[in-house]
């Protein structure tokens, strides 16, 4: 019975830290050979990898990450840096074309995973019904038509506060970071062309494994610098946790309260009429 017992001890502490500690797996895919902790290809082993940062092998032997519903091939992964570089699949040719989905700005800063900085460079479609002439150069040549135009503006900044003002005859029908080449002050690309060959290069993003743990448990992460993954785990109280707070600390004073009055108060207030309702029926006896 003990030795059942023991084995049963050690079978579930196994189990958990597979679960909390995984086990080293490298596997590859197409030009992708150092898939590590925390990715994982579909398929491997349950412990391999965690399933958050699961990227897939397509039939063409290249390796794909679907973030927020858009398809995106992996340039490189580097574990010192945690970084990793995508491409949308659309774009990844240089072909003319709008991105496989739109991914804004929020949707990937909001997103407990991954970091990326706020202002970064980023490509935004927009179709309009007239011609803006200062848009002549960007303008999407395969999109566009007669009765519509499609450009693609290239920034650091959101749409509205660009001095590329949205007018009202045009809308935004697509979004996708950008970081252009590797190399440091590049100037941005003026022409369509120039920017499908800088958006075919993709963009990166910073993976922070302990940032999700953070947001899963209830926290915020307040990132140090936005360039990097040092951030703070910042917890606060929603407000239900607030107010069920102050509900307790109301009726731990109401109990303090009557508890002191009872005491203090009520008790003495009793012992005295009783003392004194004693003196008088004594008193009562003696005249009589």
């Amino acid at each position: 019975m003990r030795t059942l017992l023991l084995l049963f001890l050690t079978l579930f502490i196994v189990q958990i830290q597979a679960r909390t500690e995984p086990r080293p797996c490298t596997t590859s895919c197409g030009d992708i050979h150092n898939i590590g902790y925390p990715f994982r290809l579909r398929g491997d082993p349950a412990d391999c990898g965690d399933p958050d940062y699961e990227l897939y092998c397509d039939d063409n032997n290249r390796t794909i990450l679907n973030f927020h519903a858009g398809l995106y091939y992996v340039r490189r992964i580097s574990y010192v840096e945690r970084v990793i570089r995508l491409v949308d699949v659309n774009l990844a040719t240089g072909n003319c074309g709008l991105p496989y989905r739109s991914l804004g700005e929020s949707e990937v800063v909001g997103d407990g995973r991954y970091n990326r900085e706020f202002l970064s460079p980023h490509a935004t479609f927009v179709r309009c019904s007239e011609e803006i002439n200062s848009m002549r150069s960007n303008i999407v040549p395969c999109l566009s038509g007669n009765t519509s135009r499609v450009y693609v503006n290239y920034t650091d900044y959101m749409m509205y506060s660009n001095p590329f003002y949205m007018p009202s005859h045009c809308s935004i029908i697509a979004m996708v970071p950008s970081d252009g080449s590797d190399a440091q002050n590049v100037n941005f690309p003026t022409s369509y062309d120039e920017m499908r060959r800088t958006l075919q290069m993709g963009f990166d993003l910073n993976w922070t494994v302990e940032c999700r743990n953070c947001r899963a448990d209830g926290g915020s992460c307040q990132f140090l610098n936005e360039e990097s993954n040092r951030f703070r785990c910042s917890k606060e109280d929603d407000y239900a946790t607030l107010l069920r707070n102050a509900i307790l600390y109301l009726a731990a004073v109401f109990v303090i309260g009557v508890t002191i009055l009872c005491r203090y108060i009520l008790a003495p207030l009793v012992v005295f009429v009783f003392i004194l309702h004693k003196c008088c029926s004594k008193r009562n006896r003696i005249q009589q």
